[in-house]
């Protein structure tokens, strides 16, 4: 994983692995049973800015930037919002207190 993580964050920060491989998956790995860790190499800064609570737009722009410069296979802007606001949303759901 190349990041530390408090046990809490383990788990959200493997849900977000999950989002991007199943969900963002700009390449259709997911759809051909690909390898799984085809985006890991993206997600300790997605990581980063997802907890740090970047702005919606921040964390499009990152998405955006792998898409054109790495991936070469950019995809709409809705669906990268969708990715970040989902990710935002799992990263919160993670951290719900749990009532004993």
């Amino acid at each position: 994983m190349g990041t530390k993580l408090t046990g809490e964050d383990s788990g959200a920060y493997e849900a977000l692995d999950r989002l991007l491989f199943r969900q963002w998956d700009p390449i259709g790995v997911y759809d051909i049973e690909g390898p799984e860790d085809e985006y890991r190499a993206y997600l300790p800064a997605f990581w980063r800015l997802v907890n740090d609570g970047a702005p919606e737009q921040q964390v499009v722009d990152y998405l955006r930037k792998i898409e054109v410069e790495r991936i070469e296979l950019e995809g709409t802007p809705e669906h990268r919002l969708d990715i970040v606001r989902k990710a935002h949303a799992l990263v919160a759901a993670w951290r719900l207190p749990v009532r004993p």
